[in-house]
């Protein structure tokens, strides 16, 4: 049910805005619009204003359309010369259809520039150890390295650095990486991922190419009263560095050594508010159930990733989410054509199923996740809406060119084949991508 809701805000956010592009430059060439509708089907409610333009909410809220005046009706009283969409020019026309993926597009823009000026705190990237013969391991990548760039192009964060590597690590590309290890030292491996034959769906690419980000530090989430964590001085937030001179990795590593070392002294270093402090904890003896005698401190333990704040200036912000939609779309439309050449496989084309699971595991992870997914989908429908296929905006767009250049109009016959032709693609292209959302729910994939 949370999956569907999501679903629903995400393709109605992204579909209005879409044809809100559609409607201001519309407005703009003087085209009366009839409707502006968010759902299809019945209208439920509706108000029209004094423009002529009905805006509706319909039943079926799976995003909305905006519907120009085609032909006027001949007993139209409010009808005005050149009011009807088919009284513009071929040019107007083209700029009136590409409003709605140029503004797809420009709601990514805005999105991310959103972002980009706010801020977020994102994982720094900071490897764990390869698995032995992986292809990181083989390239040379250590635990500890933190990955500085991708191809030239700098990283601050695990987040920028995944959104490098996706392009190489979908398409089984080399990349080179820079890295610099733990006491400073940058260095650059080459690294090339093997082409994964098939869908991506549950298929983690940078994991099974040894690219892992690190186990976040174990920090104490909670110091209990009375017990050995407290008499030894440790507080709530200190970040574990070191036992026994053994660099801490992770929260695993932490509890086993607590557990194996029941009433014997525990040389702590622990990091509070930045500062190194080292401290003596004793493990109290304690008897599970199964009988096994285990070590217990009485604090609670959690994991925190080490973090850096990613943020850009007014100008840099605006740049940086341009260069990320353009990159996005660009990729999106080599993805696509290599699903035509059989380089990538057709089953990783996806439909409203498999969008609406992941924008609710998406939303899951939380509100500013979920807004950026939301731009995610935005660019993909701006991209997909101008491919040159008649009934998508792209296949109006080369209509009306081809009518430019012609200085006339497609024949009434042409027109019937080219329509007839591109509603049969679309239908082949919402065939592979429901088979595709059944595969994926029953396993197959």
């Amino acid at each position: 049910m949370f999956s569907l809701f999501t679903f629903l805000i995400t393709i109605s956010v992204v579909v209005v805005f879409h044809e809100w592009g559609h409607y201001i430059a519309a407005r703009y060439y003087g085209v009366r619009v009839e409707r502006f509708s968010l759902g299809f089907g019945k209208v439920l409610l509706k108000r029209t204003d004094k423009r002529g333009t009905e805006w509706a909410i319909s039943m079926w809220p799976l995003g909305g359309y905006v519907m120009p005046l085609a032909e006027p009706a001949p007993a139209d009283p409010n009808y005005q010369v050149g009011q009807s969409i088919t009284e513009k020019s071929a040019w107007q026309r083209i700029v009136i259809y590409a409003a709605g993926p140029a503004f797809s597009f420009l709601l990514g823009i805005l999105i991310y520039t959103g972002f980009n000026w706010l801020g977020t705190q994102e994982p720094v990237a900071k490897l764990a150890a390869p698995p032995f013969a992986s292809v990181a391991a083989v390239a040379g990548v250590q635990a500890g390295d933190r990955l500085t760039a991708v191809n030239g192009r700098a990283v601050e964060s695990w987040t920028q650095a995944v959104e490098e590597l996706m392009e190489p690590m979908t398409l089984g590309q080399s990349v080179e990486l820079g890295l610099e290890n733990q006491s400073g030292n940058a260095r650059v491996v080459q690294l090339s991922f093997e082409r994964h034959e098939g869908s991506f769906e549950q298929v983690n690419l940078l994991q099974n190419a040894g690219l892992i980000l690190q186990a976040p530090k174990p920090f104490f989430s909670q110091i209990l009263a009375d017990g050995p964590a407290e008499r030894a001085g440790l507080q709530a937030n200190d970040i574990v560095s070191s036992v026994n001179g053994q660099v801490i990795q992770n929260a695993t590593e932490l509890l086993n050594l607590i557990r194996q070392h029941p009433e014997q002294a525990l040389s702590m270093v622990v990091l509070r508010e930045g500062a190194p402090i080292s401290v003596v904890v004793t493990p109290m003896l304690f008897t599970t159930d199964t009988g096994e005698q285990v070590g217990r401190i009485q604090a609670q333990i959690g994991a925190q990733y080490e973090e850096v704040l990613v943020s850009f200036g007014p100008i840099q912000g605006i740049v940086k989410a341009v260069n990320k939609t353009w990159d996005t779309a660009w990729f999106s439309l080599r993805m696509m054509g290599k699903m035509l050449t059989g380089e990538v496989s057709i089953k990783n084309i996806s439909g409203p199923v498999t969008i609406a699971d992941y924008s609710g595991k998406v939303a899951s992870y939380g509100i500013d996740r979920f807004i950026q997914f939301i731009a995610l989908i935005s660019i993909s429908i701006g991209v997909l809406n101008l491919l040159p296929i008649p009934g998508l905006d792209g296949g109006q767009m080369v209509i009306n060119f081809i009518e430019m250049v012609r200085q006339r109009p497609l024949s009434d016959e042409v027109m019937g084949v080219v329509s007839r032709t591109g509603y049969g693609l679309l239908l082949l292209l919402m065939v592979f991508a429901f088979s595709n959302d059944i595969s994926r729910l029953l396993g197959l994939h």
